[in-house]
């Protein structure tokens, strides 16, 4: 009888953490994967953005593509396991699709992450350059005022 209790017991315990882990997954996929396609003006968009990195840099323009290209195929990927565990696969494929799944999901966390690593990259390069021209631009501004306080002072003295 007690053999009975614990059988139960391990068996409602491995279906709470096949429950709990399928939540997780829910709840960490990105809403954004359910969005319809992009549409035309997007392509554009990406497609100037990719000019601007090859005229910057053409190895990173390059960078750039193959790690979108990565998060693409991760978020197909994923989009895949997670109509697999959709249709309801039987109890004895369900393990598979879960694993199928928290992999599909890692990979696309991995991809997403080189990703936006290579995007804040490039902005703080950007943010460099950008203070640098403000700070050449304050001293601009600095040395106008002196020239202007000069003028100022010889029109005050004729």
């Amino acid at each position: 009888m007690e053999a009975k209790i614990g059988t139960r017991r391990a068996f409602s315990r491995a279906i709470l953490s096949g429950v709990s882990l399928v939540a997780s997954l829910w709840v960490g996929v990105p809403s954004g994967l359910t969005q319809a396609p992009a549409s035309d003006a997007d392509d554009e968009r990406e497609r100037s953005f990719v000019e601007v990195l090859r005229r910057e840099d053409p190895g990173s323009a390059d960078h750039y593509v193959a790690l979108r290209d990565a998060r693409r195929q991760a978020i197909a990927a994923l989009q895949k396991a997670q109509a697999q565990y959709s249709s309801g696969a039987g109890p004895e494929l369900r393990p598979l699709v879960i694993r199928q799944l928290r992999d599909a999901q890692l990979q696309y966390a991995k991809s997403s992450l080189a990703f936006l690593d290579f995007l804040d990259a490039r902005d703080r390069r950007t943010l460099a350059r950008y203070q640098d021209e403000i700070g050449r631009i304050t001293k601009v501004l600095e040395d106008n005022a002196r020239v202007r306080a000069e003028l100022e002072r010889q029109l005050r003295h004729e």
